[in-house]
């Protein structure tokens, strides 16, 4: 039980220092954040490609432009703070929940797959699909 806390206010906490040098430090203007390997090599946006960019925007309430970076980051940050307040037991999780997410979890890398596909077809409504 001790271990768990810990490592919730850990998690916390390293959350906490990510938001604020995210939140100081545009990450269009700043050459220490790391750059997409993938991108660098093939040309190809991954699905992760703007999703620092779209976080720092978000953090500055900028909702339209973060959206323009990564639609799938910040249509995806709800789902993923619930999960991860599930998992530090920030509230109990439903008994419905355990059974069922397990059946729908192939859905998750489906529709990351399908984002980094449109996302580099460069016809006129996928192109809204990249980080611009």
């Amino acid at each position: 039980m001790l271990r768990t806390v810990f490592l919730s206010i850990l998690i916390v906490a390293a959350l906490i220092v990510a938001a604020a040098t995210l939140y100081m430090y545009d990450p269009s203007l700043n050459g220490f954040y790391p750059k997409c390997l993938f991108y660098q090599l093939t040309g190809l946006y991954c699905p992760g490609c703007g999703s620092t960019r779209a976080l720092h925007q978000l953090l500055h309430g900028n909702y339209t432009a973060a959206f323009r970076l990564n639609p799938l980051t910040v249509l995806a940050l709800p789902f993923l703070a619930i999960g991860i307040a599930l998992e530090i037991r920030v509230f109990p999780r439903p008994p419905w929940l355990s059974h069922q997410y397990v059946r729908y979890t192939w859905i998750v890398p489906v529709v990351i797959v399908l984002f980094w596909i449109l996302r580099n077809i460069p016809i006129e409504p996928f192109t809204y699909l990249m980080p611009k």
